[in-house]
């Protein structure tokens, strides 16, 4: 039985503030790309309507996409670790042949877009993906990294050394990392702050431990951090295993900072912003724009000179700045003929999800219950409502791409053409939902139609968001709760206090054993292949008992124009590194 310490801790913290789910819309948190063009050009200053016109690009076409491998159950399934020592043994090796690349174009400047601005110019105060991922945070650099490329199957949160050289497992609870001494401290006025120490890394994770915000909660798996300044080592000791540790080091929040220049800083202008990866700052506009430059710091640099990151909130002048070139890549908000797609990222965690209340009647009677899950048909639901561009999921993140259960898997328990038995009387439901955008909404009515098919009669009851959250998140008080799930930023986060029969947020009520085991397993194995087919009997066993399920999980579009080459990106957990890799062909 796992140490019920990783239990408790769940049940006394919330992993991601509520504010985020009253916050929630239509549209995602941002896995933006960076803007691009020259150090210092004309499209540099604010993008404004009347440099739009209304012109069509064809983006590069849609990369073709590996088949996801069947994972084959072993017969030792131990979730004891205390005796894997490398990276090798945790993580196993891309088997698709290794793609030769090419030598790419040296220059130019990638122009993105941002839907947001952020509030503080503190890497360790903010927790949105403007700052972290899509502007003036991808001057940091973290542990770890998601790794990102052509072999890369998506969805995938598999990470790799950034800030480090490498990395060994003592054991289930402590990890030693090998900081990297050649890495520099940048910052707007100065190429050479100094080399990054053991000790700014330590001071990095410190102060994001203990900082009282929501970037907090990510370590709440953290005992203590040591550092060995002679060897160059940090030793991140764990309360208990928890596997998804990597996840949190990962993280394109989770930055890095110098501790020299950090300790007392206040944050109030541009100079204060110290970074040590690839860019650095050269221009800051509040609510305007920021300019990334190459600082040629790396043995193998960018290719690009900058990245321009223009704020755009309005969604139609996206569109707009998109069509006329004057940005390079587009996060589509609503598909059309005149966009073609270049790139489905599919977002685990986020999306259209049912549940049912199992403390009281009618779906405390598992028949029942199964026969509502039964009459849901996903594949209309997600032609309908999401326009083809989604799937069906458990609705948690997905470390890997085989935890998304094939069809062949959720297929049988969605049967909405079979022939059931009858109810003896109409069984009256309250469906309880809220206004999350016409695709939510739309996703709504065509499920509570399903049911009535079924021999039930819903009403469906739209509350306020904040009612969604407060009242049928924290008491539990509905029949069938329809809308987007728990924000989580890893499986664990979600698992534990949402699936787990003690966990704080299980609105479900439900208490289950059997499911409270695998999930406490799982949750400490550090063995991808054995962490996975934990996984995969969780989603058949979540499917057979119908607690919750998500018929509907989002695909994020993107659409990005013909100069762009090399672009594999994987926006998981706020990345942005993939953009080191692409360059321009014009």
């Amino acid at each position: 039985m796992a140490n019920t310490y990783h239990i408790q801790i769940f049940l006394g913290s919330l992993f991601i503030p509520l504010v985020m789910f009253l916050a929630c819309s239509e549209q995602p948190p941002q896995p933006q790309p960076t803007p691009e063009s020259q150090l210092n050009p004309p499209s540099a200053e604010k993008i404004n309507a009347s440099q739009i016109n209304a012109t069509k690009i064809v983006p590069s076409p849609f990369p073709t996409i590996t088949p996801l491998v069947n994972i084959e159950r072993n017969t030792e399934t131990s979730s004891s670790n205390s005796n894997v020592n490398t990276i090798s043994e945790l993580i196993s090796p891309a088997k698709d042949k290794p793609i030769k690349s090419r030598p790419g174009k040296k220059g130019g400047s990638l122009k993105l877009a941002s839907k947001d601005y952020f509030g503080s110019l503190d890497p360790h105060k903010n927790h949105s993906a403007a700052y972290s991922t899509w502007g003036i945070g991808v001057i940091y650099q973290r542990l770890l990294k998601f790794s990102n490329g052509p072999n890369i199957l998506l969805p995938s949160k598999g990470t790799e050394c950034d800030a480090c050289q490498s990395w060994e497992m003592l054991d289930s609870k402590t990890f030693i990392f090998d900081i990297d001494p050649n890495t520099t401290w940048k910052s707007i006025d100065s190429n050479d702050l100094g080399n990054m120490s053991v000790e700014d890394v330590k001071f990095s994770l410190e102060r994001q431990i203990n900082i009282d915000n929501q970037n907090a909660d990510r370590f709440h798996m953290i005992r203590s951090v040591e550092s060995d300044i002679e060897k160059s080592q940090l030793k991140i000791n764990l309360h208990a295993p928890d596997a998804d540790i990597f996840i949190s080091l990962a993280d394109g929040r989770s930055k890095l900072v110098s501790k020299s220049n950090s300790e007392n800083a206040e944050y109030h202008d541009s100079s204060s912003l110290v970074g040590s990866g690839p860019w650095k700052l050269s221009k800051l506009s509040e609510n305007a724009y920021s300019i990334l430059e190459n600082a040629f710091s790396t043995p193998n640099p960018p290719y690009l000179d900058a990245l321009e990151f223009h704020i755009l909130p309005d969604q139609q002048t996206r569109l707009s700045a998109y069509s006329v070139g004057l940005i390079d890549v587009y996060d589509i908000d609503h598909p059309s003929a005149d966009i073609d797609i270049s790139f489905e990222d599919p977002n685990p965690g986020q999306g259209f999800e049912i549940a049912f209340n199992t403390a009281t009647y009618p779906f405390n009677d598992f028949d029942i219950r199964s026969t509502a899950r039964t009459s849901i048909n996903p594949d209309e639901i997600i032609k309908k409502a999401w326009n083809n561009q989604a799937f069906l999921s458990l609705g948690f993140a997905a470390l890997h791409h085989s935890w998304i259960p094939e069809r062949s898997l959720w297929e049988p328990y969605f049967s909405p053409h079979k022939q059931t038995e009858p109810f003896n009387e109409i069984i009256s439901i309250e469906v309880t939902t809220s206004d999350f955008g016409p695709r939510l909404k739309r996703s709504v009515e065509i499920a509570s139609q399903h049911l009535t098919s079924a021999g039930f009669d819903p009403t469906i009851n739209y509350v306020n968001r904040r009612q969604y959250t407060e009242l049928q998140w924290k008491e539990g008080d509905f029949q069938v709760l329809m809308g987007p799930t728990f924000p989580h930023s890893s499986t664990n986060a979600f698992v534990i206090p949402v699936l787990h029969s003690k966990g704080k947020w299980n609105a479900t009520n439900h208490r289950d054993l059997h499911l409270d085991e695998m999930i406490e397993e799982q949750s400490q194995e550090y063995i991808l292949e054995k962490r996975s087919l934990i996984i995969s009997e969780i989603n058949s066993h979540l499917l057979e008992k119908s607690y919750r399920f998500m018929p509907a999980t989002q695909k994020n579009l993107w659409a990005w124009t013909q100069s762009l080459k090399n672009v594999h990106p994987n926006f998981s957990g706020f990345e942005y590194t993939h953009w080191e890799k692409v360059w321009l062909d014009r």
